[in-house]
Parts: C-alpha cells; structure tokens; sequence
C-alpha cells in the first residue's frame, strides 16, 4: 500500500520500495561510511545521478539536481504526483513477436506518455494530473520494439521476438 511520501518530490510511495518511481530518490536511510567522516552513499548518488540522467535523457532527478534541468515535459511540474497506478496490461503472443496493450485511461495523447528502453525492460510513464501511471515491461536481452501506437487510452507495443 502506498502510505509514506518521498521527502524529495512528494510522491506517494509504497513501503517496499528503494528508490522514487518519480524522481528516483533512495528511500532507505542506510548510511555508508568509511569510518572518517566520509558517507560513501551521498558520493555515489552525487556520481551515478548525472550519468543516469545522461543516459536516461534526463528523465532522472537527485536532490542535488535542480528541477529545470528536465527535457522531458512530463517532469516539468509544479504540482506533486498524489498516485501512482499500475496500469492493466495484456500480452498477445504473436508468431515473431509479443504485443502488449497498456491502458492508460484519461491519457489523451501519445506526447503525455514517456518511453524509455532500457537494457532488460522498457518503462512506461504517463502523468494525468495528479496520477502517474508507470508500467514496467520486462523484456529479453536484445528484443527491440517493432512498434508503438497510442489510440482510445491504449498504449500498443509490439516486441520482436529473439
């Protein structure tokens, strides 16, 4: 359930979770150290931050990052997500690839959604209001997207097989 808010953006989160669905802010107040004053986490976050948002195309977000360095339009909010949903997927099977259908109801348009490809999965973000709606594909190693279409609130990807 989600029942706590991240301390960076706002976000309701779930109590399991490391890290912000929305900003990507570490939610576990482990502290690192060496022993001489130096907290190994904080450096590593410092670090890895600015290459995940390079990488990402600027779709991640440190506390230490400031908010208008975002390209994306949908990080560029003034007002905090209060939900994020999981939306309802189905998976056809087809002979040389995978379609899957993701409905996103009240998106209107396929530049209110974000798409990013990642190694092993590809994530799907779209925000409507206060409502993040954030979809998670996992997908084999080297299995590209053939396609994907937007109409009538469903998000169609379609997944080549390996």
């Amino acid at each position: 359930m989600l029942k706590k808010k991240c301390a960076s953006c706002g976000v309701p989160l779930d109590k399991d979770w490391n890290f912000c669905p929305n900003c990507g802010a570490s939610l576990r107040g482990v502290q690192g150290g060496t022993g001489g004053g130096l907290d190994i986490n904080k450096m590593v976050q410092q670090m890895v931050g600015p290459l995940l948002n390079t990488m990402m195309g600027g779709m991640f977000q440190t506390q230490a990052q400031p908010k208008h360095t975002h390209r994306n339009p949908l990080e560029k909010r003034t007002e905090p997500i209060e939900e994020v949903i999981e939306p309802e997927e189905a998976v056809t099977d087809l002979r040389d690839s995978v379609a899957h259908v993701i409905t996103l109801p009240e998106v209107k348009s396929k530049s209110d959604i974000n798409i990013i490809k990642m190694e092993n999965s590809i994530e799907v973000r779209a925000v409507v209001g206060k409502k993040l709606y954030l979809k998670i594909i996992k997908r084999e190693k080297g299995e590209g997207i053939l396609s994907e279409e937007f109409s009538k609130g469903n998000l169609v990807i379609v997944l080549k097989k390996i």
